[in-house]
Order: structure tokens, then sequence, then C-alpha cells
């Protein structure tokens, strides 16, 4: 009997002594939600753990993110005995670190306040991030005891309205096997096993479970809706859709004022602002039209209609513009400045700016004063001198009480070139510190201009000119007379001009790149422009995983260097195979005062050296001769997009009409 019993004291005690660890790493087990910035609740479940936050994302790649005020709990059936977070601490000059954790009984923070260290018995743990932030790249829970319950799996995307196919992919804790079903019945063993992502292109409703060993959990329930976009004419039926709506409109429109992903357009039934990644990865510009076909969420934002996007219901639809004219501000006084103008582009003549206070300012011309608000980010005056203001009409509201206000795209200062002080060239007007303007003497050339960059040489150094001008130049274009003043910007010299004086170019010589290798480059090549020949792009991966579409790495055997494809509105390559010639400009990227200068290219283009060698004549690379390649070369010769095969039948070094005649002499032969 005493033998019984002992064997039960050890059973028992064997038992008792039973523990797990259950790590959550970040990047490897995420949250349900598909956010990557703490903006909303989320949840992750791993082994029967399960960790909630009132205000955090689980699924931002290299850290879990608990936001400021979050309450973050850690639950599970059986009696959680320790809990160790492993935190960032200080990345540049912000505290992520655990000491943002309110102090609680049993919880211990290291004085380096990168581990947290929680040890107790309970099922529950609640830690409330009262101070600031804390970011974890691992959270570790031990668990005693065995499982009474398995926990049912989770859907990403979670169930909802969606306007094109989704791939819903299920999650459980691991070992256990999921099995679902999609007519409506609660799935059993008996059901289909959940192995890939399940495409749902129409209206359905998943049910799953999970198994583990003996334990089953309760059926998870998630309904799909795939609905048809809503297609109108025009801004003014899309606005009158009503708020949530989610529709595309048909007709084209035009860009009035664009800055990153604020991009303000009209048409001849009314006016609009358009927010979010996709619009501003597009590089539209004043005067753009951009194609019908395009949609999102709309939404009331400052006093206005806005297309922007809600959650999973993104953007859509936005194709490069099929032409430019310049939509030109309509010129009033500021007494005109009404709600009743909302999103149109104006022109103040001849104002005054003052009583600037971080982003807001008061405009002021002979008729009276209206509200000024930086929300373009453009580099405001600060002086006394008269200016041509050209801005968007927005408005907003406090207390009940709506403000109309201008948005400046640009400011055209009022000068006189002929009292100008004079220097003798670029390199003259960069050494300048005192922000006054100034003439150059001599002539300056063109290399290349894209929206408000322009850049330019003469015979003393290349210069970066920022700021809106009234004339579109091309690579060798000459001007005379231009002025404006020195400032930085992003860690950059660079000139901002006096629009007035950039007037009429005379056709020059086109500005060849300098050949270099990436290990020569350095401070003094800052603005010049360059060609780096026979180098290797690699994908640039951002922290939630996905490719960086703006920025791309180039390696050569010297040494590697960050390309910006946004500077120049380059397209990301097709394929990174092979070899490319990079040519554009060096820039310094300095993000805030925090942070190190580094050196980067804005490029104009991205050419591929390593295409496939083809028979003479073989334009679209098909292996033979034949009518289609005189299609090909027609083609070719229309748009001018890209060189096919051997489009150079001739051999002369160029693709003209004259290819076309060796082609059908080709054939005939």
């Amino acid at each position: 009997m005493k033998k019984v019993l002992s064997l039960l004291l050890v059973a028992m005690l064997g038992v008792a002594a039973y523990a797990a660890d259950i790590e959550f790493i970040a990047g490897t087990t995420v949250g349900s939600m598909t956010q990557v910035t703490q903006n909303t609740g989320d949840e992750m479940t791993l082994s029967g753990v399960t960790i909630t936050s009132t205000y955090g994302a689980f699924n931002a790649g290299t850290a879990y993110r608990m936001g400021k005020g979050s309450v973050n709990t850690i639950k599970c059936d059986q009696n959680i005995t320790k809990i160790v977070f492993e935190c960032l601490g200080k990345v540049g000059t912000s505290n992520y670190g655990g000491d943002g954790f309110a102090a609680m009984d049993g919880m211990t923070v290291s004085e380096d306040t990168k581990t947290v260290t929680w040890e107790g018995n309970a099922t529950s743990v609640e830690f409330t991030a009262s101070g600031h932030q804390v970011r974890a790249s691992k959270i570790i829970v031990t668990i005693s005891g065995e499982a009474t319950s398995i926990a049912a799996p989770t859907f990403n995307p979670a169930a909802g309205t969606y306007y094109e196919a989704q791939n819903v992919t299920l999650t459980a804790e691991d070992g256990a096997t999921i099995y679902y079903t999609t007519n409506g019945n609660d799935p059993t063993t008996a059901s289909t096993v959940y192995s890939a992502p399940i495409n749902v292109a129409q209206n359905m409703t998943i049910k799953a479970i999970a198994v583990k060993g003996n334990l089953t959990s309760s059926v998870a329930t998630a309904e799909y809706v795939i609905a048809q976009v809503n297609t109108v004419a025009n801004i003014a039926a899309y606005v009158a859709l009503g708020n949530g709506a989610y529709a595309a409109i048909s007709n084209p429109v035009t860009v009035t004022a664009a800055l990153g992903n604020n991009v303000w357009v009209k048409d001849a039934t009314g006016y609009m602002c358009i927010y979010g990644k996709v619009a501003g990865n597009m590089n539209y510009k004043n005067g753009d039209v951009i194609p019908g076909g395009f949609g999102g969420y709309l939404k009331t934002y400052n006093g206005g209609p806005e297309m922007t996007y809600n959650g999973d219901q993104d953007l859509f639809g936005f194709k490069a513009a099929t032409e430019t004219a310049a939509a030109e501000p309509e010129v009033l006084a500021t007494t005109a400045v009404t709600a009743n103008i909302w999103g149109h582009l104006v022109k103040i003549e001849k104002a005054t700016v003052s009583d600037v206070s971080g982003k807001n300012f008061t405009i002021t011309d002979a008729a009276g004063t209206v509200a000024g608000y930086n929300g373009m980010n453009v580099t405001l005056p600060t002086d006394d001198a008269t200016y041509n203001i050209t801005g968007v009409v927005t408005s907003y509201t406090k207390d009940d009480v709506t403000t109309v206000q201008v948005m400046p795209v640009s400011f055209e200062k009022i000068v006189d070139p002929t009292t100008l002080p004079t220097v003798a060239n670029i390199a003259a007007l960069l050494a300048t510190t005192d922000g006054k303007d100034y003439k150059i003497e001599g002539d300056v050339t063109v290399v290349a201009h894209s929206g408000q960059q322009l850049y330019i040489m003469d015979n003393s150094g290349f210069a970066r000119v920022y700021g809106p001008l009234e004339h579109t130049y091309s690579n060798g274009d000459v001007l005379s007379g231009v002025a404006g003043n020195v400032s930085m910007r992003y860690g950059m010299t660079q000139i901002n001009p006096i629009a007035s004086t950039f007037g009429e170019a005379v056709a020059g010589q086109a500005v060849e790149p300098t050949e270099i290798t990436i290990e020569e480059v350095s401070q003094s090549d800052v603005h010049k422009y360059m060609t780096f020949p026979g180098v290797t792009l690699t994908a640039v991966t951002k922290d939630d995983g996905t490719t960086d579409t703006r920025n791309i790495t180039m390696t050569d055997e010297t040494g590697e260097m960050l390309v910006y494809l946004n500077g120049f509105g380059v397209n990301y390559p097709e394929s990174l195979e092979g070899t490319f010639d990079v040519t554009g400009f060096v820039v310094v990227y300095k993000k805030n005062d925090t942070t190190d200068a580094i050196l980067e290219i804005y490029p104009t283009e991205l050419k591929s050296n390593s295409q496939q060698q083809f028979e003479k004549g073989d334009v679209n690379g098909d292996g033979l001769v034949s009518g289609a390649d005189v299609t090909a070369l027609y083609g070719n010769l229309l748009d001018g997009t890209q060189v096919l095969g051997n489009a150079d039948v001739n051999g002369d070094g160029v693709i003209s009409g004259a290819d076309v005649t060796a082609l059908y002499d080709l054939l005939l032969q």
C-alpha cells in the first residue's frame, strides 16, 4: 500500500513540476490584424497562450508594438508562472524599453530597460504601457500543468466586405490540425484539412476548428462578402455617394497640386483631394491628367471630399498620367477665398506672410487677410518681401468654428531682377550664407528637370534648384540670368529659385554623365551627374517583410549604395537579374538631426545591359526573322519605350525608319 501511495505521490509531483516555455518571436508568430503600426487592437495565439493588445501591432516585423496607453493581456487555460519581455530599449531618441509598463506586483525591469520579468501564478496577466510605447522582439511565457482546451483558429484578413478576391490564411497553435468548411456546415475531423490559403473570389462563409491530440476547439466562423465596386462618371457623382462609399470614377481628372501622398484634382464637376500611397507613388504633378478607372474610400476631411483608403480597402486603379497641361490657378483677393471654393487652386498676388507659428501663418494683401497652413511642407518666407502665393483652398474646424485657409504650393517673390546683386557662377551663389537673392552673371546648362527638381551646371559645378517653375526644361537647355537664394534641405545646399528669372531656354549641348565606381563617390560629388556601369541591383525589404518599391541597393566590385527611385519617378525594374547601368545624381539624405547623413542616388535611368543577344533583324526575339518583327519594330519606333532584340537592323547606332527598310531587305533576300 505504501508503495502505491509513493508512486501516486511521484506522479502528482511530476504533474506539478511540468512546465513549458512558449516563445513568441516577432516576425515569426504574428497577430491576426493586417496593420503594421499600432493603430488598433491586435491578438495572437501560440500553443494555448493568447496575447491581446487594446492598441498595438503584432505583425510589424522586427518587434511587437504595444502603444502608449495600451492594455496588453497574456492569458492561458493553464497557470502562467513567468513572463519575460525582451525589449528594444532605446532606438535613436525614442525609448521602447520595458520601463514603459506600469509597475505591478511580481514584475521587475532590468537597469537597461531591455528585459521585463514577471513571476507569479495566474491564468491572465495584464501589462499597461502607461509611460510610453513598448517594443519587444520576443515574449516568453512559462506555463505549468496540462492543457484542458485549445484556441479556435484565426483568420487573416478578418471577416468583412472586400472589393476584390482575398487569400484567407487560417492560423492555430503549433501542432494543431485545422479542419474547415465553406458550405455553411460545422467542420469535423472528416472535413477538409487546411494546408494553403483559401481563395475567396465570391461571397463565402468559412468555418474552422483546431484539433490537437484529444482536444478540439470551438468553431470559428468568418463571413466574407466580395462586393462589386460602384462606378460613377465624375467627382460630383462620387461625392454625392456620401461618406463611407467605396467607388471608382470612370472619367479622367486633372491634378492641380501634389506632394507625396496628397494629390489635389479637379474636373468639370468639382474638386477633391486624393490621399494614399498609390496616388503618391505615381509622382503626379500639376497638370497631369489621371485616366479614369481609379477609386477609393470617400470621407470628408478638413471640410472637403477626400478619396483615400480605409483598412483593407485600398486606393485602386491609378495609372500614369496620359497627358499634361498646366492647371492654372484662379487669381483672387484674400476676401474672395471662401468655403464655397474649397479645393480650388488659387493665386493671391502681391501678398505678404506674417504671424508664422509652426505650420500656421497669415496671408495679407491689399483687400485683407486669410489664414495659411503649410500642409504641403514648402519653405515659408522669413522676410517682409511681397509674394505671389499659389495654393489650395482648404478649411479646418475647431470648437465648432470652421476656418478657411490657403495651403500654399509655391511662393513667387516679386523682385526686379535688374536690382539684384550678382555672382559670377553657380559655385559663388552656393557659397553665399546670408539667405539673400543673387543673380548668376553667366549662363547655366540644364542637366535634368522633374517636377520641382531642376539640376543645373556651369564650369564651376553642379546645383539643385528646388521649387515650382513655369517652364519645363530638357538636358542641354541653356538659361541666362537665373536668380535665387540658398538654403539647406535634407542636409543638402540647394537654390530656391526666383521663378520669373527662369524663362525660355536656348537649346545647347546635352550634358553627359561622368562614369564612376561606388567607392569613388564622396561628399564633393553631391548633385553631380554620374553613371555607374555594370552594377547589380538588390531589393530592399521593409520591417514588415514586404519589398520597398521606393529604394533599391546597387552593388559593384567596390561597394554598395542606396538608390532612391522616387527622386525622378523611375519605375521599379520588372526583374533584378543581370547587371545594370545606373545614371543619376548623387544626393545627401539626412532624415533628421539625430541621424547620420548618407549618400544615395536619385536615378534618371536604370538600364539593363544584360539583354539577350538576338539574330540580326529578330526584333521580337522569337528566333525567326519574319513579318512579326516589322510590327515589333514599328511599335518600338512609335512608343520608344525599349529596344527589343536587334532593332538596329542597319547597324548605324540609331533606331529609325531606315531600320524598317533594312528589315524589309532582309525579308526579301
